[in-house]
């Protein structure tokens, strides 16, 4: 039996690569990415533009991110134009100004949660609960009710 461990094992790697339940690396995404834009009737640097273009609003989500955490919270759409100004002007120059222009339509045409990633999604929501309990318009939490949770699922 041992020496067909090996085997078995092989048998079982194949069997989960041929489902699919082996997640792509990055490159693999990459490169699927390429052929599609190569069957969509577009050049190598369109293609690269594409590429860069999608590097680049992830790079905006991450800046903007960890700024709007690092200010608690308090950070607007001014400031992540801002920043998408800026992550422009380096695609502007790597890709030309068409890369840029599309990048800031698909900017602008996202809304704040779809740019913020969930850590200062969270900051936002803390500052406004905060905002709206010293007006007195959020109830405070109720300690007590995981008490009623876990009270509620007692056998009796």
């Amino acid at each position: 039996m041992l020496e067909y461990g090996p085997m078995i094992l092989l048998a079982v790697i194949a069997i989960v690569a041929v489902i699919g339940l082996i997640p792509e690396n990055a490159e693999d995404a990459a490169l699927k990415f390429r052929r599609r834009c190569r069957a969509d009737g577009m050049d190598f640097s369109e293609t690269e533009a594409a590429i860069a273009i999608r590097a680049a609003f992830v790079r905006l989500r991450r800046l903007s991110s960890d700024q709007c955490v690092a200010k608690g919270g308090n950070m607007g759409r001014e400031a992540i134009n801002e920043l998408a100004s800026q992550v422009a002007i380096g695609l502007a120059a790597a890709h030309g100004r068409e890369a840029a222009k599309s990048f800031i339509g698909w900017i602008d045409a996202c809304p704040d949660e779809e740019i913020l990633y969930d850590d200062a999604r969270a900051a936002r929501h803390h500052k406004t609960v905060d905002a709206l309990r010293a007006t007195g318009l959020y109830p405070p939490k109720n300690t007590g009710m995981h008490e009623d949770f876990r009270n509620a699922f007692r056998i009796v």
